[in-house]
């Protein structure tokens, strides 16, 4: 049964999409070739990310950069600010399952990509791999820094697991909220590049985020998150959405050649004069 339940998530929803969404995608519309990739563009974003990512990674896991003792007298619902506080819910596992469930469901609509022609897979691939590990290296940078009890510690019944785990006090940000809208961006920003003139721009913007939207929801009425929690998520996962796939418009790269900066040498009577123009 668990098996069945793992193949429809991971096969059947995607396919399903596909063949069934890809008619939408792919007519009346004009496919544009609006990114590129540069090896040393891509190295560097690459290796950056992974190095956040996995920097975070490394001191959450080995370092322990963090310290997770718990004390109840130290977190008091009171402290929390009144417009998270009024949000702040007990935990629901039904809920919480939900809420992963769409975050998953919106990191797949890239998937709507592979209509466009095989040239284009791995220009694709590689800018929203940039873009997650950019996105996730941040909030785990930030959920390793902030000290933040999730709102359901605030209320009986809270998981026992969760606290020894020591995941109780990463509340800032919610990791679900970034990841689920720089999926959204993400897909949104490149539909509206690749297919500048489809009918179907405000659909496949409405529909990514609001996806990402629910998972928001979902993770505040599952008391895992505050409101705060969610916008930040939001706002970053947002940010990387668009601007890591912003760095491979043919614009971007037309404007970065024409303002590339140059270096001047030249010797002086006192020593060496450098001039750089940025």
């Amino acid at each position: 049964m668990k098996s069945n339940k793992l193949f429809s998530k991971k096969i059947l929803l995607p396919l399903f999409f596909l063949l069934f969404c890809r008619p939408a995608f792919s007519l009346s519309v004009s496919y544009e070739q609006a990114f590129s990739l540069h090896p040393l563009n891509e190295g560097l974003e690459l290796s950056f990310g992974t190095l956040l990512s996995g920097s975070a990674l490394v001191c959450d896991k080995f370092v322990h950069l963090k310290k997770n003792n718990y004390n109840a007298a130290d977190w008091s619902i009171n402290d929390v600010p009144d417009l998270d506080a009024l949000f702040a819910r007990p935990y629901s596992k039904p809920l919480h399952i939900v809420g992963t469930g769409t975050a998953a469901l919106v990191l797949l609509s890239p998937a709507m990509f592979a209509v466009l022609p095989q040239s284009e897979w791995l220009t694709v691939g590689t800018m929203y791999t940039e873009t997650l590990l950019l996105a996730n290296g941040i909030k785990e940078w930030l959920k390793l820094l902030v000290y933040r009890a999730r709102p359901y510690m605030y209320f009986d019944g809270y998981p026992q697991d969760k606290l020894t785990e020591g995941d109780w006090n990463c509340s800032f940000p919610s990791g679900h909220s970034t990841l689920a809208f720089a999926g959204a961006a993400f897909t949104t920003m490149l539909y509206c590049q690749y297919f500048p003139d489809s009918k179907y721009k405000y659909a496949v913007a409405g529909a990514s985020f609001g996806v990402a939207a629910l998972t928001g929801i979902l993770r505040m009425a599952s008391g895992n998150h505050f409101f705060t929690d969610v916008l930040a998520g939001a706002v970053i996962g947002t940010a990387c959405g668009i601007a890591v796939p912003y760095m491979h418009t043919k614009g971007f790269y037309e404007n970065h050649s024409k303002n590339k900066g140059s270096v001047n040498a030249s010797v002086m009577p006192y020593g060496i004069n450098l001039s750089f123009n940025l």
